[in-house]
C-alpha cells in the first residue's frame, strides 16, 4: 500500500523511444462518479477537487507508464509486465448520453475498460452493467465488420478487458451510506467475467493506482490469452482419429484399446504438442507467488524471458542399494540445462487449453505426475506407471530468469532391473553416479552442473539416505556416512 499522497514511481514518463506501443485505456462510468478525480489522482498524484464535467470523449485525459524497476508494483502485474515496460494512454468518456467505443478515432483501438460507478449511488453500479454491455457490443461489431473478416486466418483478437471501480470511498469510510454490497460487486463480477473489483478514494488516493495496476495486468493478460489461442491454433493439429469415442470392442476399435470419451486416442484439438516442435512455444502453467496459476498459461520462452514462476518435474532414476542415481547431460537445444548435468529428465507441466472464464477457474493443466510421465516417455522412450512414481517433495527454484515451481520424482530399480534402456537425443549421455555427487555441498559450485536451491539438496539428501537404509541390502550400511561419501557396493552399469 502506499500512504496517500505518496510519491507513486509508477506513473513517471520514460522517454517514448524506449517503450513499447502504449496501451489506451478509457475510464468511463455515469456522471458525477468522479472519473476525471480519479484519472488525475492517478497521474499526478493530485485532488482535482470540483472540475467541469467531461463532455463527449477527451482522448487527452493522462498518460502514465509501468516500468519493472517501479516499487509497489502488484505481483500479478510484476509477472505479466513486458521486460521494457508498459506505456498507457489515458482517455476518459462524458457519462451522458451516447459514449460509444464507436466515437473513438477510426483505427485506434481499445485496450481496456475502467468501468466506474458510486458507492454512495445505486443507480450508478447498476448502469454499469448497461454499460459493460454497450462496449462489449461495440468491441463485437468493429471486429466483425466485413472489412475485417473477410479475411481468413486473421489471428485472434484480445478480449476487451475491464476493472470494475467503485468511487468515493472515503465518504464512505467517514460514515457516508455504502448502497452497494461487496456480495452484489463480486456477484456481477463474477457474472461479468471480470477479475479484478476495486473501492478507491481520489481525494486520498486510497487504492487509486492498485486500479490503474490491476487494469494494466487485465490488459496483458488478455494480449497473452489472444497469443496462446494463436499458438494453439497454429502448432496443434487435429488429428485423424482425435475423436475415437467407441470403447474397446466396438466399431473402428478393434485392436481392443480402450477409447473412452476421456481418454481419446489421438490428441485433443487444444491439447498442447506432444514430443516435437520448439519446447519454448509449449504453453506452460503459470504462477504467481501465492502459488495461484494465473487465468491463462503462457508459453516456455516467455516464462524464461520474464521470469515468470511457473510449474516443472524433475524425475530421477535412482539404485537404493547403492546410492546410485542417472545423471544426465542435456544437449545444445534444451531450453534451460543446455551443456549442463542435471536430473534424469526434466520437463514442464503443460496447459489443455488456452483460456477460461475467469467466472468459473482456471485453465485446465496436466498433473505432475502425467507430466513426469510424459517427459520420461517423449525424452527417453521409457514407459513408467504411475505407480513406480514416487512423488518426493516440491521445491522453489530460481536461476537467473527461470523461476520454476519444481516437483521432484524418483524411479526405484527394481529387483532384476539392473539398468534401463534409455533412448537419449542425440548429443546427451548419462551416467551413473553417487547421490553425493550430485548434492553434496561441495558440487553447488561445478559449473557444469544444474542449479540446486539448498532446500532441494538437503531434502534429497535426507530421502536417499532414508531410503538407503531400509533397502534390501545384506550389506551393512553406516549411516552416519550415508550424507557424506559412497557406499561400498559398486554402481550398476548401464
Amino acid at each position: 500500500q502506499v500512504a496517500p499522497g505518496a510519491h507513486c514511481p509508477s506513473v513517471l514518463l520514460r522517454s517514448a523511444a524506449t517503450m513499447p506501443r502504449p496501451r489506451t485505456i478509457l475510464v468511463c462510468g455515469p456522471a458525477g462518479v468522479g472519473k476525471t478525480a480519479l484519472i488525475q489522482r492517478f497521474t499526478r498524484n493530485a485532488w482535482a477537487g470540483d472540475v467541469e464535467p467531461t463532455v463527449g470523449l477527451d482522448e487527452h485525459a493522462g498518460e502514465a507508464a509501468f516500468s519493472a524497476t517501479d516499487e509497489g508494483l502488484e505481483e500479478e502485474l510484476q509477472a505479466l509486465l513486458p521486460a521494457d515496460g508498459m506505456r498507457l494512454t489515458i482517455w476518459e468518456i462524458g457519462g451522458t448520453r451516447g459514449g460509444h467505443l464507436r466515437q473513438a478515432p477510426r483505427g485506434q483501438q481499445i485496450d481496456g475498460l475502467l468501468l466506474c460507478y458510486s458507492l454512495l449511488h445505486r443507480d450508478s453500479f447498476l448502469n454499469a452493467a448497461h454499460k459493460l454491455m454497450q462496449y462489449r457490443t461495440d468491441r463485437h461489431l468493429d471486429l466483425n465488420a466485413p472489412s475485417v473478416v473477410a479475411g481468413h486466418g486473421r489471428p485472434p483478437a484480445a478480449r476487451l478487458p475491464a476493472v470494475l471501480c467503485g468511487t468515493f470511498l472515503d465518504e464512505v469510510d467517514a460514515g457516508g451510506r455504502r448502497t452497494v454490497s461487496d456480495e452484489e460487486v463480486h456477484a456481477f463480477a463474477r457474472e461479468n467475467g471480470i477479475k479484478y473489483v476495486v473501492t478507491a478514494s481520489a481525494r486520498t488516493g486510497e487504492y487509486v493506482r492498485e486500479a490503474f495496476q490491476a487494469l494494466a495486468a487485465a490488459i496483458l493478460e488478455a494480449e497473452e490469452d489472444a497469443e496462446a489461442e494463436r499458438l494453439v491454433a497454429d502448432g496443434v493439429g487435429l488429428p485423424d482419429d482425435a475423436w475415437a469415442l467407441p470403447l474397446a470392442g466396438a466399431d473402428g476399435a478393434a485392436d481392443g484399446e480402450d477409447r473412452s470419451f476421456t481418454s481419446p486416442r489421438g490428441l485433443r484439438g487444444a491439447e498442447p504438442r506432444r514430443g516435437a516442435g520448439d519446447e519454448t512455444r509449449q504453453l506452460v502453467e503459470v504462477l504467481v507467488g501465492d502459488g495461484v496459476p494465473l487465468a491463462a498459461p503462457r508459453t516456455l520462452g516467455a516464462c524464461l524471458e520474464r521470469g515468470l514462476l511457473h510449474r516443472a518435474v524433475h524425475i530421477w532414476i535412482c539404485d537404493f542399494r547403492t546410492g546410485g542415481l542417472v545423471l544426465r547431460k542435456y544437449g545444445r537445444t534444451s531450453a534451460k540445462l543446455q551443456d549442463r548435468w542435471g536430473p534424469t529428465c526434466q520437463g514442464e507441466v503443460l496447459c489443455y487449453g488456452s483460456t477460461a472464464d475467469p467466472a468459473t477457474g482456471p485453465h485446465t493443466s496436466e498433473l505432475s505426475n502425467a507430466a513426469a510421465e510424459r517427459s520420461l516417455r517423449e525424452q527417453l522412450s521409457l514407459d513408467v506407471r504411475s505407480t513406480d512414481l514416487e512423488h518426493w517433495f516440491s521445491s522453489r527454484s530460481l536461476d537467473g530468469k527461470c523461476c520454476e515451481l519444481i516437483d521432484i520424482f524418483v524411479v526405484a530399480l527394481r529387483d532384476g532391473f539392473m539398468s534401463p534402456s534409455i533412448r537419449l537425443p542425440d548429443g546427451e549421455q548419462v551416467q551413473w553416479v553417487h547421490y553425493t555427487d550430485v548434492f553434496h555441498e561441495s558440487s553447488c559450485k561445478l559449473p557444469n552442473l544444474f542449479h540446486i536451491e539448498p532446500p532441494y539438496r538437503e531434502a534429497m539428501v535426507r530421502m536417499m539416505v532414508s531410503r538407503i537404509a531400509h533397502s534390501a541390502n545384506d550389506r551393512p550400511v553406516a549411516l552416519e556416512d550415508l550424507p557424506h561419501g559412497r557406499s561400498l557396493c559398486p554402481l550398476p552399469m548401464g
